[in-house]
């Protein structure tokens, strides 16, 4: 089927529809650079949905205006109450008309040909599900870093679990059947919340989803003092919590699990309570806080406790 469908393609020239989804609270700073990157885009066949999750500023504002002035686009704007990123997106999509979903945060860009390399990726990849390029870090002063995804492997859940996120909001578009079959993101606020991509990518890869990964450097992920990447010690405390839940519940639905995986979790999970007692006492000088965060890593794997050391003379005692 694969590859009648790509036949199918070249012969009709058919042209995929992409709806872009974009969940809203706050972040009227940047929204309006955000849509200028959809924008500009080079491929032309996409809607753009926005979801305005109860923010309690004027972006629902800022947004209309640029609707207006934009005539020739196709928008949908919906407002809600405040349910978290989850249910935004969920509603989202919901809302949306195209078979692909391309995910985009309201202070993230793309570049002009992102959507153009990424449908002409699922055309030559008719099996794939999920496409992903990679991206860079950037802050108002411009590039940090390039953020390398993938790869793809044939146990994409076991790598996920133990390596960690490897793909980035930003780069990510996936099938809308594919996100149907898998379910909705999670609207767990309380235990997952800011760690809804990482487990959908995680049950996405559960259920089979074939990922395909492209090399070319497509979007921005910007910090700023308003996101949870630049969050204060409690926040990113919060985040790490959320992400040791997601490891648990995957862990827990990890198929064929042999001893090695066993090992893999301690070590996963022992990472994430390193950094965890490094935040806190390194941002908020919590001893007896950060002493249970160690206690619970020394117990998991003792290999990282050197480079837990150095990190905080580096940080507390080198300036």
């Amino acid at each position: 089927r694969p590859a009648q469908l790509l036949l199918r393609y070249e012969r009709q020239g058919f042209v995929m529809k992409v709806s872009v989804v974009i969940p809203l609270y706050n972040g009227e700073r940047l929204i309006e650079k955000t849509l200028d990157s959809v924008l500009a885009q080079t491929y032309s066949d996409y809607e753009i949905v926005l979801v305005n999750d109860g923010s309690p500023y004027n972006v629902g504002g800022v947004v209309k205006k640029y609707i207006e002035l934009h005539p020739e686009i196709s928008f949908i704007y919906i407002e809600q109450e405040n349910k978290g990123l989850g249910a935004a997106r969920n509603m989202a999509i919901k809302a949306s008309s195209g078979e692909i979903i391309a995910i985009l945060d309201q202070d993230d860009i793309w570049y002009t040909g992102k959507l153009e390399v990424v449908t002409e990726a699922f055309k030559s990849h008719p099996e794939a599900d999920i496409v992903c390029h990679n991206y860079f870090h950037a802050n108002e002063n411009g590039v940090i870093r390039l953020m390398k995804t993938g790869p793809f492997v044939k146990g994409m859940h076991r790598r996920l679990l133990f390596k960690g996120n490897c793909l980035g909001t930003p780069a990510v578009s996936i099938k809308k059947g594919s996100l149907e079959k898998a379910g909705c993101f999670s609207q767990d606020r309380e235990n997952i919340h800011l760690l809804e991509d990482y487990e959908m990518w995680l049950r996405l890869a559960y259920n089979g989803c074939k990922f395909v990964f492209i090399p070319d450097a497509l979007a921005e992920f910007r910090f700023h003092d308003s996101n949870y990447s630049c969050a204060d010690a409690k926040k990113m405390e919060h985040m790490l919590n959320a992400e040791l839940r997601v490891i648990d519940l995957h862990y827990g639905l990890l198929k064929d699990k042999g001893p090695f995986d066993w090992y893999n979790y301690r070590i996963r999970k022992a990472r994430i309570y390193y950094e965890l007692a490094a935040i806190i006492l390194i941002y908020d000088s919590d001893f007896g806080r950060s002493a249970l965060y160690l206690t619970k890593a020394l117990r998991k794997n003792v290999v990282y406790f050197p480079r837990f050391i150095a990190r905080i003379i580096k940080n507390c005692w080198i300036k």
